[in-house]
């Protein structure tokens, strides 16, 4: 697979020259808004250098939000580019506003870590195995091994956006974080794999480069929320972190502090608000601030006496506009968020996570917050959630601090934790003479 990850290894190179620069730009680019952080780095904390080992850990308080910004987003439909140019544009103004709010403390930024929620992300595993050369665990032993795992089923039309070591054994001791220096004579490496179709990949990167910026690195974006939605003892002991966001509907499962599989349903808040707008035929502006102030999943005794204005589309000057109960407005709601629980449920059933033992769930994104969730999801999925909303991160303005924008702050949790990948390895090569020479001496000396 090192074949098919070239471009990673670029990124990641990008990355570490953003560090050593002191400045980055996070892009979360969804159906319904785009949000830019503009982050300043301690480069002498955040050490690029040691940041390849199988551990990931990098010191936190390393970085502050400097500039932020969140626009309305205009040519992405489901996390995809359907119109380039106004796709661009509303990436570009979103920059432009952060960088201004950042000018007084970092230069004009390069480089950007990128969400990306489309593509339709399906996750995949392989396993490595090989024998060790010197009897011990060597760098070389775990570049060969990785190198050993066969590529699984993609196809041509889909490309690699997450390939992470989850579970590491050595003599079939499994269990183990960073197999290196440690004796044994076989070595087994389990990847999880996550690929999503290449075109809308490809032209989510046409936008980025048309903002002048150079990709250092793309997110799944489910990935990224979870980073910052769940505390550590959640994805340790296994946690669906369910993200429902303004297009699509993702999960990223956790266990042993990995992600291990991913789904989507492509069902969003924004198709409430298309419900709401078709179903009672008033403008989608008026539908989405309908939807935010009074919207709900669970109705009570007393929605049919509250009324809501509802004006038809072209009657919102009139006086005497049209009023609606809110019960009628939940009628409304209701069907599109049980069928995307619906599909929710099938895919965590196809996932085998029922089957986890202790596994909680974790809802974020903006449609999470319709009052009665939680509730609803209870029912369909047999377990109490929890809203999770973003770690705080310095300098991150308080009204950035919501369920809606975790994926943002899980991107800029990236930079401090990059989880290893693939990409992040040496491809294995053949070992010349006067290596194995080499190799041959210190493993005398060592032994004997």
């Amino acid at each position: 697979m090192f074949d098919r990850v070239a471009s990673f290894r670029t990124q990641r190179q990008r990355l570490a020259l953003a560090i050593r620069r002191g400045r980055v730009a996070v892009l979360d680019i969804g159906t319904s808004k785009i949000t830019c952080l503009i982050l300043k780095l301690d480069s002498k904390r955040l050490d690029a250098s040691g940041r390849r080992g199988l551990s990931g850990v990098s010191p936190f308080g390393a970085i502050e939000v400097v500039g932020a910004r969140t626009v309305q987003s205009s040519g992405i439909r489901q996390g995809e580019v359907v119109d380039m140019s106004k796709a661009a544009s509303a990436i570009r103004y979103a920059l432009l506003n952060a960088e201004k709010m950042a000018a007084n403390k970092v230069k004009r930024v390069d480089h950007a870590i990128i969400g990306f929620s489309g593509g339709r992300p399906r996750s995949f595993s392989t396993v490595g195995e090989v024998e060790t050369e010197t009897g011990r665990v060597t760098d070389r032993d775990i570049s060969r091994a990785l190198g050993a795992a066969p590529c699984p089923p993609l196809g041509e039309e889909r490309q690699i956006l997450h390939a992470q070591p989850v579970e590491i054994s050595v003599d079939r001791r499994s269990g183990i974080t960073d197999p290196r220096d440690m004796i044994g004579r076989t070595l087994s490496i389990a990847l999880h794999v996550m690929a999503v179709d290449k075109h809308p990949l490809a032209n989510l990167m046409e936008c980025i480069r048309q903002c002048d910026l150079d990709p250092a690195g793309v997110i799944s974006a489910p990935y990224a929320s979870a980073l910052s939605a769940l505390v550590e003892d959640e994805r340790r002991t296994g946690t669906v972190c369910i993200d429902m966001g303004g297009g699509s509907t993702s999960m990223s499962v956790f266990l042993r502090d990995r992600l291990i599989c991913t789904g989507q349903a492509r069902f969003g808040g924004e198709h409430v608000t298309t419900d709401i707008a078709g179903g009672l035929l008033m403008q989608r502006s008026m539908a989405e601030r309908i939807k935010t102030r009074h919207g709900g999943v669970i109705p009570t005794d007393v929605d049919d006496r509250e009324m809501i204005d509802a004006p038809r589309a072209g009657e919102e000057d009139m006086l005497d506009r049209r009023q609606i109960s809110r019960g009628m407005l939940i009628g409304v709601i209701r069907p599109r968020i049980e069928e995307t629980l619906r599909a929710v449920r099938e895919q965590m059933t196809d996932m085998g996570v029922h089957a986890m033992p202790g596994c909680s769930i974790v809802l974020t994104g903006a449609a999470c917050q319709i009052p009665g969730i939680d509730d609803l999801v209870a029912r369909y999925l047999g377990r109490r959630p929890r809203i999770g909303r973003p770690l705080r991160i310095a300098g991150l303005p308080q009204a950035l601090c919501g369920p809606e924008c975790s994926t943002a702050v899980g991107l800029a949790m990236h930079v401090l934790r990059p989880d290893n990948e693939l990409w992040d390895f040496e491809a294995p090569r053949p070992m010349s003479v006067h290596r194995r020479a080499n190799e041959m001496l210190r493993w005398l000396r060592t032994s004997w």
